[in-house]
């Protein structure tokens, strides 16, 4: 989960949902079904002015608890403490979900089941520039998409994807607009995800340099 525009909800049915709203007719929607697997959020509490960790893990009682228990030491100590319990993206737990696509009507869904093959499902989004715009860079994205959220005005644009990717497998964006023209790489490593980015000119000369003449051999 590399997004915040991506949220896990139950309402009306499980599902990763993405709304991306631009004023006036200039929205998209998306949403990835999940049935039979529950997503895990992760809950920090921090103390200190953000210098201490308090609690870190997946039980939100316990975290409010911690938080709780600080603050009532503080005041009993005559002293000012506040502490703020931060909520993390809603994940799918690892190895416990598989991606499938129903036979009856080819929906993409979640399912509960084992997949230890060491691949990403991975959300990930990118903004365009002012009054430019968003998009996929299809030679620099290697990954399966399976949704895809696009939308904008005049003055601002986003887009939104969800992919499974292959060990070295990329997602790339091309974000341009007044002072942009840059893409930006995103690669699954098999542990974790790389970013690249690249202007525009160093992009068409790293893609023009990996693409042999259409009359070379490829040894």
């Amino acid at each position: 989960m590399m997004s915040s525009a991506w949220e896990f909800s139950a309402d009306p049915f499980p599902a990763f949902r993405c709304a991306l709203i631009f004023g006036r007719n200039k929205r998209d929607r998306e949403f990835l079904p999940v049935a039979g697997v529950t997503p895990i959020t992760t809950y920090t509490v921090v103390g200190g002015y953000g210098t201490s960790v308090l609690y870190e893990g997946t039980d939100r009682a316990a975290a409010e608890a911690a938080k709780t228990e600080y603050e009532a030491a503080k005041k009993a100590a005559g002293e000012y403490g506040h502490a703020s319990l931060n909520t993390g993206s809603s994940i799918l737990p690892e190895n416990s979900f598989r991606v499938i696509k129903t036979r009856e009507k080819g929906t993409l869904m979640v399912v509960s089941g084992e997949d230890t093959t060491n691949r990403a499902l991975m959300f990930i989004g990118c903004a365009g520039g002012f009054r430019g715009g968003v998009s996929l860079v299809a030679e620099g994205t290697t990954g399966q998409v399976l949704k895809t959220c696009h939308a904008g005005n005049n003055c601002e644009s986003a887009i939104e994807v969800i992919a499974l990717l292959e060990v070295g497998q990329s997602v790339a964006f091309h974000s341009s607009g007044r002072r942009t023209d840059e893409v930006h790489v995103f690669t699954w490593d098999g542990t974790q995800v790389n970013q690249q980015h690249y202007s525009a000119a160093e992009w068409a000369e790293r893609t023009a340099v990996a693409a042999p003449p259409e009359n070379g051999e490829v040894l």
